[in-house]
């Protein structure tokens, strides 16, 4: 990673300004206030409320204890921080350390649990049965959360039985969606420009396409996920300009004089007499944190000898010759 990040590292550590920095952009409402799982009412909620009163009983003198409160403490510190950052503009994505809180919390209720049931045991004079109904209560309530998890994890299930995959097809078994004419888009590209994927870029708004086959992409989905030092917001200019020049020439020099190097293929998807391409805009603070636009291209700047023009199901994909 560090390999990765090192150039945009230096460019930041030099002052200079990155337009396309938006990553921290994203304030859902999850981000907007400090997270109190314990106060839940619910399994885990109890759970992560038995944490909390672990975490302060034994603070002073468990080892453990003080590891999981300096990082539940560190959470909290964190999020406040990113708080007082959205007064500059931006984020520190604390609501991205909510599972971590949970985590810990959650741990730190197992052990008060166990903790608690010895005392109790202790306290009782030890009876024979609390051992029983104390594990019958751990079991009990391992098994009830346990059966909570599809519920948390609806739309992550419903994601992996509803998506295509790279072959075409669905795991409920239902119409494939259009990622399967991917194969057939990727052969064709490969016929017609003649070289690897590693060698050629390719503009579209389908990015799932370049997750399954990667091609060098022109333009990522939105700026958040761009690499920063990528000029998003001067590429997604240049694409709108490009969709307005007159001819078919016109955009074949628009293209030699691209300040990038200038995409080998374009995938669209088709709409009439125009070829479209979805793209987004940061809209940070708003929640979405992003607005979809569409860029048309009209067919006629197509027409030159230069463009390949290939019809594949939902998509046309237009291959440049150089």
């Amino acid at each position: 990673a560090f390999v990765v990040w090192t150039p945009y590292l230096l460019k930041m550590l030099s002052g200079a300004k990155l337009p396309s920095g938006s990553a921290f952009h994203y304030l859902p409402e999850s981000g907007a206030q400090l997270a109190f799982p314990m106060l839940e009412f619910s399994l885990r909620g109890a759970l992560c409320m038995i944490g909390v009163l672990w975490l302060v009983v034994r603070a002073g003198s468990s080892r453990r204890a003080q590891a999981l409160g300096i990082g539940v403490v560190s959470i909290y510190l964190w999020t406040l921080l990113s708080m007082t950052a959205t007064a500059a503009g931006t984020t520190l994505l604390s609501f991205r350390l909510e599972p971590v809180l949970l985590a810990l919390l959650a741990a730190a209720g197992v052990f008060g649990f166990v903790e608690g049931a010895t005392a109790i045991y202790q306290a009782l004079n030890e009876p024979a049965p609390m051992r029983a109904a104390a594990a019958a209560i751990a079991v009990l309530g391992a098994v009830a959360f346990a059966q909570t998890i599809p519920t948390v994890l609806t739309h992550e299930i419903d994601t992996a039985y509803t998506d295509t995959d790279g072959n075409g097809e669905r795991a409920d078994q239902r119409k494939p969606s259009a990622v399967s004419h991917y194969r057939e888009i990727d052969a064709a590209l490969m016929a017609q420009t003649g070289r690897p994927r590693d060698e050629s870029v390719v503009l579209t708004a389908d990015t799932t396409f370049l997750a399954f086959y990667p091609y060098w992409g022109f333009q990522a989905l939105t700026s958040h996920y761009a690499n920063p030092l990528s000029d998003f917001k001067a590429r997604a200019a240049t694409i709108a300009e490009w969709s307005k020049l007159p001819d078919s020439p016109a955009l074949v020099q628009a293209l030699a004089k691209s300040p990038w190097r200038a995409p080998d293929a374009f995938l669209f998807r088709n709409d009439g007499d125009n070829y479209t391409l979805r793209l987004a805009e940061d809209v940070y603070p708003n929640d979405p944190n992003v607005k979809r636009y569409t860029v048309s291209f009209p067919k006629s700047l197509f027409t030159d000898p230069v463009f390949t023009r290939t019809e594949i199901g939902p998509f046309t994909l237009v291959t440049v010759r150089r």
